[in-house]
């Protein structure tokens, strides 16, 4: 196993509530089978979300890889109960790992990961657009400019401006990209109370289709308070980091619908199985790359998404963030589509030169 620890330049800074990206500090994991064959994986490091610095990630992959290393990669499901057992959480580092070992076990057999991880009942693929920018007249020219390329369905990062900017910027996006269009919001737990009832009331107009996360995690009285109101849906993405998660929010009604990220829920497989939970419960399911992954995670989430039976709140893909894609393949997207790979493995190959220049040293 090779590791590569990388920080790789944003396009441009996005701003979210409570942090400033500007770097994508990714952990990038090779696998190398006795045959020659090869699989990647990639998670990125989300302090705040899972806990895991890059480093941490780093040290928390090497000791996976111990307690793997000599694994039948046909046998992937003993694998993945090796990883899970070897280390309690860390699960972007056990995502990277199951991704490398999905795509390995694709590359050598000739199969698709989608046949892998359980099929596909979709071929492409609707992302969505993220508005994060200083000023809702930025964000208003930035909607009205993505909907022209073709893109369909936007999600507006509140929380980051005061509430009358948020407010105004859902109903100026609304009006630049018309009323077919989707558009939800995200305000990554950075809502007051008051504030997320005031959006909730006064950007009616703007139809959102959910409101994904508007107060910190642990505040589930709250969010099932506004869930209640019946208003606008209520999505949950940073309190989301097991089965279990989805199951009490359900029961306290603070949960419309659930946001799954592979590195909060440790992989495809485990993001799978939290999605049959949350269909099971009515919930609605997004499913979301952290910003900013490569195209190599972007073609994981995609093949998790598509082959998802129900899949009403859309999919992020976060490669088109990055300055450059570090990747041979990169999926493209046209008319706001993006076609779900069809290659061996996850269908995306790594540019190692590329993922070298952005490679950071281990610190001593």
């Amino acid at each position: 196993m090779d590791l590569f620890p990388v920080a790789m330049p944003l396009a441009r800074p996005m701003k979210m509530s409570g942090v400033t990206i500007r770097h994508a500090e990714n952990l990038f994991v090779r696998l190398e089978a006795a045959d020659g064959s090869i699989g990647w994986g990639e998670a990125a490091s989300a302090p705040t979300m899972t806990g895991e610095t890059l480093w941490g990630m780093t040290a928390a992959a090497q000791l996976i890889w111990d307690a793997i290393k000599g694994c039948d990669a046909r046998l992937h499901l003993d694998a993945v109960q090796r990883m899970q057992a070897c280390i309690y959480g860390n699960t972007s580092a056990k995502s990277a790992v199951e991704m490398a070992l999905v795509d390995l076990l694709g590359k050598a057999c000739g199969i698709s990961a989608g046949a892998i991880i359980g099929g596909r009942v979709r071929d492409t693929l609707e992302p969505m657009w993220m508005l994060g920018n200083a000023t809702p007249k930025a964000d208003i020219a930035e909607a009205r400019a993505k909907h022209e390329e073709g893109y369909r369905f936007f999600k507006l990062k509140v929380g980051t401006k005061t509430i009358d900017n948020d407010i105004d910027t859902a109903l100026g996006v609304r009006g630049a990209i018309g009323p077919d269009a989707k558009l939800c919001a995200d305000a990554n737990g950075g809502l007051s109370l008051a504030d997320a009832r005031r959006l909730i009331a006064e950007a009616q107009p703007a139809a959102l289709l959910y409101l994904e996360q508007p107060l910190p995690a642990p505040a589930l009285g709250d969010l099932a308070e506004l869930n209640r109101l019946g208003i606008l849906p209520i999505g949950i993405d940073e309190g989301i980091h097991s089965r279990g998660d989805i199951e009490t929010h359900a029961a306290r009604g603070a949960a419309a619908g659930v946001s799954l990220k592979l590195i909060k829920l440790g992989g495809m497989l485990a993001t799978l199985d939290c999605a049959a939970r949350a269909i099971e419960l009515g919930l609605a399911i997004n499913v979301a790359a952290k910003v900013a992954e490569s195209s190599l995670a972007s073609a994981a989430a995609s093949h998790v998404a598509a082959a998802l039976s129900d899949f009403d709140w859309g999919l992020s893909l976060t490669q088109i963030y990055l300055e450059h894609d570090p990747v041979l393949d990169p999926l493209r997207f046209a008319d706001g589509t993006v076609a779900v790979p069809t290659g061996p493995g996850l269908g995306v190959n790594v540019d190692e030169d590329a993922l070298r220049a952005y490679q950071v040293p281990v610190p001593r």
